[in-house]
């Protein structure tokens, strides 16, 4: 009975020991939770941005008209919510660009990874005058 205590402790205790060591000595990253909050105002502005995009072009207003009111419009809504003017643009176009070329990119003639380049390179163009 002792004897198979004894064994059921030592492995225990070598699985305990076992899963310390690999959590102290492999590297692992931690995450900011800053990042967590940037990428669900990322995917909550790129969803925002596309359906008025998408919605514009719809409508029968060209791309540089539909990029122009989603743009404003997205500025309008989003301006006065926390952390919007300090996300990284180029992760948000890049956002945008994915979304728009997969809902509405047959209709603007943009479609696999240069239309989304051509679509991201744009937006940002005029994101930066606005």
């Amino acid at each position: 009975m002792i004897d198979t205590l004894n064994k059921v402790f030592l492995r225990l205790f070598t699985l305990l020991f076992t899963i310390c060591s690999m959590l102290i000595l492999l590297p692992t990253e931690s995450l900011s939770a800053t990042e967590g909050i940037d990428n669900k105002l990322i995917n909550k502005v790129s969803q925002s941005y596309t359906k008025k995009f998408c919605n514009a072009i719809g409508f029968g207003l060209s791309k540089e008209s539909a990029m122009d009111f989603s743009l404003a419009e997205n500025k309008q809504v989003f301006n006065k919510k926390k952390g919007f003017n300090e996300i990284n643009k180029e992760s948000l176009a890049e956002e945008i660009a994915i979304s728009v070329i997969e809902k509405c990119g047959y209709p603007i003639n943009l479609s696999g990874e240069k239309g989304i380049l051509e679509f991201k390179n744009y937006y940002l163009s005029k994101d930066s005058k606005i």
